[in-house]
This record gives C-alpha cells, sequence and structure tokens, in this order.
C-alpha cells in the first residue's frame, strides 16, 4: 500500500529547499569567495610586494578561475565547478612553489586548500586523484628543490604579504570546512526526516497489514492470496475452509486448479487477469473436497510488487441467490400465468388513487368491461365503487389488515344496473409504489340462492307437528313459484288425506282424495321425483279434480318410512308449462326430506301417545305386584330366621347336654365331631341373626332426622376399643359430620363398616382407622367414607362385597357371614344413596357411601 504523498508545489514545514537550488548557490558562493581571496592576494601582492618578488599574476589566474566556475555555476554546470576550483588551487600552489622556489613557501597552504575542497564538493575518487595529484607534485617540487632545479632563489621574509596569503587561504579553507559541515548536518537532518518518514510509513503499513489480515481472516466470503509467478496458494482465510470445505494444511503450497469444476473457465478467467491485472465477478463454477459445484463470482487483483507480485481473490458463492432468483423468476412466471389466465377478473391499482396499472382478460362479470375501457382509470371513474367513502372505507379495512377477503359491496354495470360483487384483494409493491391486487366476482345469481335457501331455511325450520306442515307449503310455494302446494299422509285405505294445502297466497281445508288415475299413484310408486312440466291432462285424464283446476305441470315425490314404505306425498302444481332447473329441484328435494322426516316422527308421537295411555296403567299394576312380592319375601325371610332359632337352640342344648353326661367318656374323635356340632350350630345362629336383621331393615318406616354420625362413630370405636384394650388403634374421626337420616339404620351401618375395618387390620401392630367426608362433585351429594390400613381386597372381586353371602376371605382368616355388607348396601338404597369400595391388596380398604 502506497504512502500518501505532498502535493508538487508545497513544502512541508522544517524541510529544506530543493538540494539543486542550494548547490548552484553554494558553488555560486565557493566561486566567489575563492575569486575574492585571489583579488585580495592580488592586490597586496601588487601594492606591498617588491618588483622582484611579486607572484600577482598566479593570484590573477586563480581569480580567473574563480571568474570562470561562477560562470559554469550561473550556467547550471555545477558538476564542473569544484573540479575547476581544485584544479586551479592545485596549479596556483604548483606554480606558487616554482615561482618561489621552495616547497617551503606559504603557499603550500593552497595544496591544503585544494585537497580540502576535494573532499568538501567532489567524490571518494576525486578526492584520491586530487591527494595523489599534490603529494606527488609536492614530491617533484621538493626534488626539484634539492637538485637546485629552480632557478628562482627562495625568499622567506615573512611579512604582511604572507599573512595575507595565508589569512586568504584560511578563509577559504574555514568557509569550505563550514560548508563541509553545515552539508553534514543538513545531510543528517535530511536523513534523520527520511527515516522518520520511513518509520511512519512502516508503522502504517504495519497497521494497514494489521488491518488487511483481520479483514481477511475475518470476512465472511473465502479469500486467497496466491503468488503470481508461480500460482502457489500462500494463503487462505477461514470463510474459504467453510465454503471449499479444504483445510489450510491441504491448500497452501498448491496451484488452484483443484477448485474449479471448468478447466476452460479458469483459462479465461488467468488470461482476463494477466491481461487486465484485475478481474471482477468473473463466473466460475467451484468445486469443493467432497466433490459437489457451487455457482460462485470470483474477483481478483494483482499486486504491483516486482519482488513478489500476489493475487488477491475473493469469491462469492452466489448458488443460494442464484437459487433464490431462479425461485423469483418462476414465481413471478407463475404469477403472470395466474394473473393473465385466471377466469376470475383480475386488476392491479394504485393504492394512492385508484387508478388501474394491469387488467387480465378475463371476462369481467360484474361491470361488464373491456380491459382497455379500465386501464388508467380509476375505480371511481368505472365505477367500481358507488362514492369515494366507499373506497376510503375498503382501503382503511386494508390498510389495517394488509389483505381482505370476501369484501361484500355493490357495483354499477355499464349499463347503469347495481350489481352485488363480493372482493379480494391484497397489498402488493411494483417498483417501490405500493399498489392492490383484486379480484372480484358476480354474486347476484348467489345472493338469490341465499334468498331461496333462506326460505327454504324458514320453512324447513317451522314449527313442528302439524302447523309445520302448513308453514312448509307456504315457504315451498314462495320459493319455486307454485300455484299450489300439498303435503297429503297415506291412510290405510289408500286414500291421501292432505296435512296441509297452499293455494295462491290462502291456506285451504284438508281433504281426503284418492290417488288411483293421479300423478301421486304414479310418485308413490317411483323412489324419485315423478316430474311432469305440462300436458298433466293429456297423461292423466282420469285425473278429473286437477284437470278441473286447470293445472297443466306437475311435481311429486314420496315420503317415506325407514323400511321404505310410503307414508306420504308432497306435490306441487302450476296452471301452466314451466321449466324446473336442477336448483329447483334440489330445493323441493330439501323440503322433501324435512316433511318426510317430520311425517315420521308426527307419526312415532301419535305411537308413544297412544302407548303412554296405556303405561301409567302398566307400570301402576306392575309397582303393587312387586311391592306385594317384596313384602312377602321379607315375612318369609324373616318367618324362616323366627322359626329356625327354636331347633337351633334345642339342638344346641341337647348337644351341649350330651357332651357333659358322656363326654368323658367319648373317644377324642368323637369329642371333635360333638365340638364341630357345636361350631355349626353357633355358625347357624349367627346367620339367623344376620338374616333377621336383613329382614328388618326392608321392613318398617324410615324416621328421617339430622344425626352427627362423627358422634355416633366416636361411641362405635369407644365401646369396641373397651372389648380390645391390648390392640393399639389410632383414630383420625372428623368432627360434625352429619346427615338426614335414620338413626338406627345409620348405627347398623356404622358398626358394620367400623366392625369389618377393625377386624380386617387385628393383623397390624398399630391400627388407624379414619372417618370422615369427601368433597360434593357437582351436583351429587357429599360421600362420607371410612379407611383402615388392613389387609385389602382385590378389586376385581369387587362385585361381589355387596352380595349375600359373598366372602372374600377365607372362615380361617376372618370370621363372618357375608350377610353385613349386603345389609349396609340394604339401608344405603333404602335412604337413596349409593356406596362403593376402593382397595389394594396389602394396603388397606376404603369404603364411601351417601345418605340422601
Amino acid at each position: 500500500m502506497a504512502l500518501p504523498s505532498s502535493p508538487p508545489n508545497t513544502r512541508p514545514v522544517g524541510v529544506a529547499p530543493p538540494i539543486a537550488s542550494q548547490r548552484k548557490r553554494v558553488m555560486e558562493l565557493l566561486a566567489l569567495l575563492t575569486g575574492t581571496a585571489a583579488f585580495v592576494v592580488l592586490v597586496f601582492d601588487l601594492l606591498v610586494a617588491s618588483p622582484g618578488q611579486r607572484e600577482a599574476w598566479i593570484a590573477g589566474i586563480l581569480m580567473a578561475v574563480s571568474l570562470l566556475a561562477y560562470a559554469l555555476a550561473r550556467r547550471n554546470r555545477l558538476n564542473y565547478v569544484p573540479h575547476v576550483i581544485v584544479c586551479g588551487t592545485l596549479g596556483s600552489a604548483i606554480l606558487s612553489v616554482i615561482t618561489y622556489g621552495s616547497v617551503r613557501t606559504a603557499v603550500g597552504f593552497l595544496f591544503v586548500a585544494a585537497v580540502a575542497g576535494a573532499g568538501t564538493f567532489l567524490g571518494r575518487t576525486a578526492l584520491i586523484v586530487t591527494v595523489i595529484s599534490a603529494v606527488g607534485a609536492l614530491g617533484l617540487l621538493t626534488l626539484a628543490e634539492v637538485q637546485g632545479w629552480f632557478s628562482a632563489t627562495p625568499y622567506f621574509e615573512v611579512g604582511l604579504r604572507v599573512w595575507i596569503t595565508h589569512s586568504a587561504t584560511l578563509i577559504v579553507v574555514a568557509v569550505m570546512v563550514y560548508h563541509s559541515g553545515r552539508q553534514l548536518r543538513e545531510a543528517f537532518e535530511r536523513q534523520k526526516d527520511a527515516l522518520e518518514l520511513h518509520k511512519k510509513a512502516e508503522q502504517e503499513r504495519d497497521r494497514n497489514l494489521e488491518r488487511f489480515a483481520r479483514i481477511f481472516h475475518t470476512s465472511p466470503s473465502p479469500m486467497l492470496a496466491q503468488s503470481a509467478r508461480s500460482g502457489i496458494i500462500l494463503d487462505l482465510n477461514p470463510a474459504f475452509e467453510r465454503c471449499y470445505g479444504y483445510t489450510k494444511a491441504q491448500a497452501l503450497g498448491r496451484q488452484d486448479d483443484f477448485l474449479w469444476a471448468d478447466a476452460e473457465q479458469r483459462e479465461i478467467y488467468l488470461a482476463r487477469l494477466f491481461a487486465t491485472r484485475r478481474v471482477e465477478q468473473f463466473p466460475a463454477r467451484g468445486l469443493r473436497a467432497d466433490g459437489s459445484t457451487f455457482e460462485g463470482l470470483v474477483s481478483s487483483e494483482m499486486g504491483d510488487d516486482r519482488e513478489d507480485k500476489l493475487v488477491m481473490t475473493t469469491i462469492t458463492d452466489v448458488s443460494a441467490q442464484n437459487e433464490v432468483m431462479e425461485r423469483l423468476r418462476r414465481s413471478e412466471e407463475r404469477f403472470a400465468k395466474a394473473f393473465n389466465f385466471s377466469p376470475l377478473n383480475m386488476t392491479i391499482s394504485r393504492l394512492s388513487d385508484g387508478s388501474f396499472i394491469e387488467v387480465n382478460q378475463a371476462e369481467d362479470q360484474a361491470q361488464g368491461l373491456k380491459p382497455e375501457e379500465i386501464k388508467g382509470k380509476t375505480s371511481i371513474e368505472i365505477g367500481t365503487w358507488l362514492s369515494p367513502q366507499d373506497r376510503e372505507a375498503f382501503v382503511a379495512q386494508l390498510l389495517r389488515d394488509g389483505h381482505i377477503h370476501s369484501y361484500e359491496t355493490r357495483m354499477r354495470h355499464k349499463d347503469g344496473s347495481l350489481v352485488d360483487t363480493r372482493l379480494w384483494a391484497e397489498l402488493i409493491e411494483i417498483d417501490g409504489e405500493p399498489c392492490i391486487l383484486s379480484c372480484n366476482v358476480n354474486i347476484d345469481e348467489e345472493k338469490r340462492r341465499e334468498a331461496l335457501l333462506l326460505n327454504v331455511a324458514r320453512g324447513v325450520a317451522a314449527e313442528t307437528g302439524e302447523a309445520f306442515f302448513s308453514a312448509l307449503t307456504r315457504h315451498l310455494g314462495e320459493t319455486i313459484g307454485a300455484d299450489m302446494v300439498v303435503v297429503g299422509e297415506c291412510r290405510s285405505d289408500g286414500r291421501v288425506r292432505s296435512l296441509a294445502v297452499r293455494q295462491g297466497e290462502q291456506s285451504r281445508p284438508n281433504f281426503t282424495f284418492s290417488i288411483e288415475g293421479t300423478p301421486c299413484a304414479r310418485t308413490l310408486l317411483q323412489s324419485d321425483m315423478f316430474i311432469c312440466t305440462s300436458g298433466l291432462a293429456e297423461q292423466f285424464p282420469q285425473a278429473h279434480s286437477l284437470i278441473d283446476s286447470g293445472c297443466q305441470a306437475y311435481l311429486g315425490k314420496a315420503l317415506r318410512d325407514a323400511d321404505g314404505t310410503a307414508i306420504g306425498v308432497i306435490f306441487a302444481l302450476w296452471s301452466g308449462p314451466v321449466d324446473l332447473g336442477q336448483d329447483a329441484q334440489a330445493l323441493i328435494s330439501i323440503f322433501a326430506s324435512r316433511a318426510n322426516a317430520e311425517l315420521v316422527r308426527l307419526r312415532r308421537d301419535r305411537e308413544i301417545q297412544r302407548l303412554n295411555e296405556t303405561l301409567e296403567q302398566r307400570v301402576r299394576e306392575r309397582t303393587a305386584d312387586l311391592q306385594l312380592l317384596n313384602a312377602e319375601l321379607d315375612s318369609f325371610a324373616y318367618s324362616v330366621s323366627h322359626d329356625l332359632k327354636s331347633p337351633l337352640r334345642a339342638i344346641d342344648g341337647f348337644t351341649r347336654l350330651l357332651a357333659e353326661e358322656v363326654g368323658p367318656r367319648l373317644s377324642p374323635e368323637e369329642q371333635q365331631l360333638l365340638a364341630r356340632v357345636l361350631q355349626a350350630t353357633q355358625r347357624m345362629g349367627s346367620l339367623t341373626d344376620d338374616l333377621l336383621a336383613l329382614a328388618r331393615v326392608s321392613q318398617g318406616v324410615l324416621e328421617r332426622q339430622p344425626v352427627d354420625l362423627s358422634s355416633m362413630v366416636g361411641e362405635i370405636l369407644a365401646t369396641e376399643r373397651q372389648k380390645q384394650p391390648e390392640r393399639e388403634i389410632e383414630l383420625r374421626i372428623t368432627p360434625e359430620l352429619r346427615a338426614d337420616c335414620d338413626p338406627r339404620l345409620a348405627r347398623i351401618v356404622l358398626e358394620n363398616l367400623l366392625n369389618n375395618a377393625l377386624k380386617y387390620s387385628r393383623t397390624r401392630d398399630r391400627t388407624v382407622i379414619e372417618w370422615g367426608q369427601l368433597p360434593a362433585v357437582g351436583s351429587e351429594p357429599a360421600m362420607f367414607y371410612v379407611r383402615d390400613n388392613g389387609v385389602g381386597f382385590n378389586m376385581a372381586y369387587a362385585d361381589k362385597l355387596f352380595k349375600p353371602f359373598q366372602r372374600l376371605h377365607m372362615p380361617s382368616e376372618f370370621e363372618g357371614t357375608g350377610i353385613g355388607l349386603a345389609t349396609v348396601r340394604r339401608i344405603i338404597e333404602r335412604h337413596g344413596g349409593q356406596i362403593s369400595a376402593e382397595s389394594r391388596l396389602g394396603d388397606g380398604a376404603r369404603f364411601c357411601f351417601s345418605l340422601a
């Protein structure tokens, strides 16, 4: 990345003037200074030196050399100026030595000045040449002086002229040294500035490189760097790895040919890149590591670094974009086809003013307009809306909901009539402008059918019974425009008695008629409708009453029972020929079906009414018989139980007496037999007592009164705890639970349930008996419950619990007769309540009951 450069006509603060201009001034100054020094020496030499010792011509030569150097500097021949001055100074020094006749004269400083000038203004080669020349010249001059080759006699007096010559030489040398130092300082400053600029440039380059690296590695687009000379991949970013499926280790150091699905595309791309050094959005197919391909756009740029040219490439995967564009194209194509070939009238209009942009070719059934009559006009102009307020209301609803379904309005047809119309509309956008896509349907015929159906609904939803048929004939006549409508019921003698007759606007009295030779006879024989649209008198000449009434058209349908037997008929008559379409026939079928159902219901009601008239008497008689039987059964059970007790007491007494008299003489087996007889008589006595109790609870009158059942439970359990003081029994009794019941029978229920709870939990170390009430459910009464932690029972046999003599446990486990729960159930049922039980083996049982 190149650094920004300064404008050509400006110079940053602190930067020296251009070097060429400065050097020119220095050369001019050096030439003038040398010439001035030579001039001063010349003047003093002419004024001070004796005539035989003057060297003014040497100073003149040096002055001439200075003038030549100045002229060259003025003409920008700056490269020649220091050479001329150095050569002139060295020549003047040699001539001065020859003129003086000795190298020990003051002009020896000129050799120093020549070397200083060469070192200051010329390069290394010129300095070496100048030093060698000066050293060689001094050597030759020294040899000449030693050999006496000089003709002049050396003159070693020291005076003003020597001082002037030395001073001038020193001044020139000092100026050259100063200039040299200044040049060094300026060069140092320039170098320092250059170093600062270079440092800033490197820092900027580093920042740019860091930014580039960050952009390169975080770019969501695949990127890679290649050598332009070899095509080797030097670096790639993570997006490239994700896109192509290659890791960096797999791709670095390779040519990029494995990334192209089409080699010809790569050749075209490379040719364009090397020709223009830049390629943008080149369409190509990429090849992933898994062998799949994708559509992409390749953008590359070749760098300008001569040492190592780089090619930076970015790949954009446009497969999804192309797919979306293809879907969009297909969608637009489908929309265009659906719009243009739709059988419904569809339009696109501007939301702002309602002007129509596009209209399809479907027939406009609502307004009768052609597309060219609609395009470019507004919906108000063509009568789509009867007023601007109607359109404003429609647009407000469309803006609120975004779409409109089944919007009903009225449009003006081009013939001036008003047409009922239903609209569908959707907000769309075309070229950034909101528009309305809409279609409309003429619902005039639908409205007419709705009116007919409403009439049908009113007819078939009328009153029940014979009043229904009167309403049905009226609505059917209005719906199909019949002159007479009759609903009749078939009689057992083959005649038909009318249930309702409607002629014109009036109801007529019912009558009975014979169907022989009439269209009704034909109707009753057919399963579907019988229709005669004209010529009724010719087809049924024996139907004198119909002929006399002037009817020419007939439509009828038989009404049948569930088994297909004809039970009635509904028919309509017209005084002139008619053309009955499918709609009219469908409406008549609806009326006929409803009349059929009502006639069936009416006949069933009559049958039910006849049955009800005799049912109550039969129920009363049956109830009396059942009550008598129940009383006889209870009396029989009581008598049997009572009469059995005396024989049982005699058997028990005599067996005990026998045991006392002959017991010691009996063998163990005989004694065991006597014991079993005693046990059997005791068990028979218990059964007899239980049967007497069961019979008693079924007799007598219930004496209901408020009873505190919780207190009764406490009394029963307190008595039982006294009988079994050794048992650990925990009681959980909910207080103040009351019921409206017979207290004597309620105590029997609670004693049986609580005794069972104690009996079946006696195997537990700690017995828990709980008494409470469940919340009421709906209109059902609240249920009381008794819960224990006893052995429980299997719910599969729960249906045997409340039947007499049925037990779920062996007598060897728990004693009992199986009458107790049957007695409880009989008492509960006498109170109008119900009882249920739930349990799990080993997890206790809960008995719930109500005393409603």
